[in-house]
């Protein structure tokens, strides 16, 4: 037992005379406002139909035929709000802690801390928190029973006269509960201990077993929760969602708690990997040096500026669609997150998070290249490096400007810094990221060096880039571990591996950058799929797993790899060069293998979890079958022979196709195979299209990166130097 009683509410829906003194009193504690509402026909004397920023108590309607009863119906009111889980599935989501549970049980909130990020109203079960859509400076609400009452201390006197035990007790039995106990009419709620509670419940069904059915919900459902109650009929006719009894949080804490041990095992394979490949490397171009001393094996090819000019009609469109997009990004701050978007306490989540998703996955091409670059020594395919790690930097800090536009507080983001939420997929996502762009920067900065013949800068980078990769993944693994003994153990790791692979004045290579990038890029890739493992009942089985953190890793690399392709033939064909045919058949293959272990491991693991039988069924069988035959079978038939990647318009098909299948992946587990009931009592879905200013500022910032790309292009040095004549371009 606990060493702090939890506080806890039995709620006895069969003495519920729906007078809404409970609702009437959370309001005026509270200090809410009334809402302009209507009487809708079907929900009875319900009104309003669910909880709001507004309404955080609501007495539900509901009408049972039962032949017996008088009318033959029974009329039963349901007390809805926060039920206060013993593991709460919002606290597991909130990434700065402004949701947090006390000892006692009740989940508090703390809008100083909150950044807005509406996670915890996808990942409550029940629906409970909900947003202030209509404020610019939007928060979360929900019921907190009442802690700021039960905290109040018993007074000693009263009038001057010392208050008898009798009466100390009456005050914390009747006027330091919360409001709602204290001004229920009917004696339906009443608080105290939980083991009391439970105990009265089960004492209640003992005495009236004809009156109660066997069930006290709360008691087990999503690992138990401190609000409890006892119902007349099941559960279900009355609207509650049946659930496990595991703890949601326990979805996500195995992954979560796996980052930091993760992190210096990848990290510890990729150098030893690396070390290896070099070697043999190194042993194979000496000994083909001695048989054909005259022959250059090199494969770092020269670069060189683009000569295009910058003033097209294509890249006027583009600058039309940034500037629409910079207003769309002005008016979502001038009209608040409610005012400027068409999000609710439905869809709390909508484009702009499909859009990070996705384009989180597309870019994963900078850290796929440079992982086959380096790690694993393939320099044949240098020449495609730069490309996609500069169209990976811009990618990734645009991202981080769409995330901005999707935060209701995004001034509070510094709480990043200050909090340590135990577990929270929001919270990895974001500071793994957030480094992440650092090393992309580190990887980038020698073109401009280059450039602009900065040899000093580019000696410190030589020298420093390394120490600066140890750092951050030494503090990655704090911030997710906050034990000093992880943190020493990446210390050491990877400042050996540092020094291991300094500059020795030999052509330096960015070993330790890529390293970051993969590790970094392993841990947010997989992440993002820890965000939705809170979502059990709400996303359809064929794309809900406990596997999904290894499902979305493993299809970021075929996506990333994929898009590098697209890229590389926009490129020839914009501008003009020359296709480098034989580097992007290898590419192909590349994205063959890793598209077929993507698909081989998550079909095993739906066949494995008993889902793969009727995962083609219905509307979201036809969904996934797009998915899976036209974004993964179709392209690996294209990709399988050697003779088909080196056919472009091949090539093309098929990176096209897998790139478009891991993007429906991404919005059909964020939108399209959600099955989103709303806000409790979870009867009132709305529907969501986005608006214009979501769809502005998501257009804005893709026109931005490919004009940025081709501005790029032409002032530094990204691409390859052309080595055939403009004869021998593609047809």
């Amino acid at each position: 037992m606990s060493a702090t009683p939890i506080k806890s509410t039995l709620i006895d829906i069969t003495k519920c005379i729906g007078c809404r003194a409970c609702q009437v009193a959370c309001k005026h504690w509270n200090d809410r406002d009334g809402e302009d509402t209507e009487l809708e026909w079907n929900l009875g004397l319900q009104n309003p139909a669910t909880l709001s920023a507004e309404t955080l108590t609501l007495i539900t309607f509901h009408e049972l035929p039962n032949e017996q009863a008088q009318g033959g119906l029974d009329y039963l009111f349901t007390m809805r709000r926060c039920l206060h889980c013993l593991e709460p599935a919002c606290v597991s989501a909130c990434p700065t802690t402004a949701l947090d549970r006390r000892p006692d049980g009740v989940v508090t909130y703390d809008g100083n801390e909150c950044i807005g990020c509406r996670y915890c109203i996808w990942a409550c079960p029940w629906g409970v928190p909900t947003t202030q859509w209509d404020t610019l400076t939007p928060k979360i609400q929900k019921c907190t029973h009442c802690a700021d009452r039960s905290d109040l201390p018993v007074p000693e006197s009263r009038n001057g006269q010392a208050l008898t035990e009798d009466e100390s007790r009456s005050f914390r039995e009747n006027i330091v509960v919360p409001a709602c106990v204290k001004a229920c009419p009917a004696d339906a709620l009443l608080f105290g201990g939980r083991d009391e509670m439970l105990q009265e419940a089960h004492n209640r069904i003992a005495k009236r077993p004809e009156k109660y059915v066997d069930h006290i919900y709360g008691e087990q459902e999503a690992g138990g929760t401190s609000v409890l109650y006892l119902s007349s009929v099941p559960f279900e006719k009355l609207g509650f969602p049946t659930l496990d009894s595991k703890p949601y949080p326990g979805l996500s804490r195995s992954a979560l708690h796996s980052v930091p041990p993760a992190v210096l095992a990848v990290g510890a394979l990729l150098g030893i990997t690396y070390s290896f490949l070099k070697r043999k490397a190194a042993v194979m171009a000496e000994a083909r040096t001695e048989s054909l001393p005259a022959e250059d094996h090199s494969h770092h090819p020269s670069f060189e500026l683009l000569e295009a000019p910058l003033w097209t009609p294509f890249n006027g469109i583009l600058m039309a669609l940034m500037a629409f997009g910079l207003i769309s990004l002005i008016a979502r701050f001038i009209l608040g997150m409610g005012g400027s978007t068409n999000l609710s306490d439905t869809y709390a989540w909508g484009l702009w998070i499909v859009f990070d998703l996705v384009w989180i996955a597309l870019a994963a091409g900078a850290f796929a290249t440079a992982g086959i670059i380096y790690i694993f020594q393939r320099k044949d395919l240098y020449s495609m490096g730069r490309s996609a790690v500069y169209m990976g930097l811009l990618s990734y800090s645009f991202v981080m400007v769409t995330l901005v536009a999707d935060l209701g507080l995004p001034w509070n983001s510094y709480q990043l810094a200050l909090q340590a939420p135990k577990q929270s997929a929001m919270f990895e996502v974001s500071w793994c990221v957030g480094l992440y762009v650092t090393i992309l920067l580190l990887e980038f900065l020698p073109v401009p060096f280059e450039r602009w013949g900065l040899q000093r800068p580019m000696e410190l980078w030589r020298r420093w880039s390394g120490a600066y990769v140890a750092f951050a993944l030494t503090l990655f693994v704090y911030l997710l571990s906050r034990k000093l003994a992880y943190a020493a153990a990446a210390a050491v790791l990877f400042s050996f591996l540092a020094y291991l692979f300094r500059a020795d004045g030999k052509r330096f290579e960015p070993a330790m950058l890529a390293i970051a990038a993969v590790t970094f890029s392993t841990m947010h890739q997989s992440s993002l799929g820890s965000l939705l493992l809170l979502m059990p009942e709400k996303l359809a089985p064929q794309w809900w797993s406990p596997a999904m953190p290894i499902s979305f890793f493993l299809s970021a690399i075929p996506a990333g790899t994929a898009l590098v392709i697209l890229i590389e033939v926009w490129i020839a064909k914009a501008w003009s060069r020359r296709l480098r045919i034989e580097e992007l058949s290898s590419l192909g293959a590349i994205t063959f293998w890793s598209l077929l272990t993507y698909l081989g491991f998550r079909l095993a693991d739906m066949a494995l979890r008993n889902k793969l039988a009727n995962a083609f069924s219905g509307g979201m069988g036809a969904l996934f079958a797009v998915e899976i035959v036209l974004g993964g079978i179709v392209p690996l038939a294209l990709l399988a022979r050697a003779s088909q990647r080196a056919n472009r318009p091949i090539l093309f098909t098929a990176s096209l196709l897998t790139t478009l299948g891991i993007v429906l992946n991404r919005a059909n587990a964020v939108l399209f195979a959600m099955d989103l009931k709303g806000p409790m009592p979870q009867i009132a879905p709305s529907t969501y299209s986005p608006s214009i200013f979501e769809w502005g500022i998501s257009v804005g910032v893709i026109a931005a990166t490919i004009f940025l790309f081709g501005l790029g292009a032409r002032l530094m040095p990204v691409l390859p130097k052309e080595e055939t004549p403009v004869e021998s371009l593609i047809a």
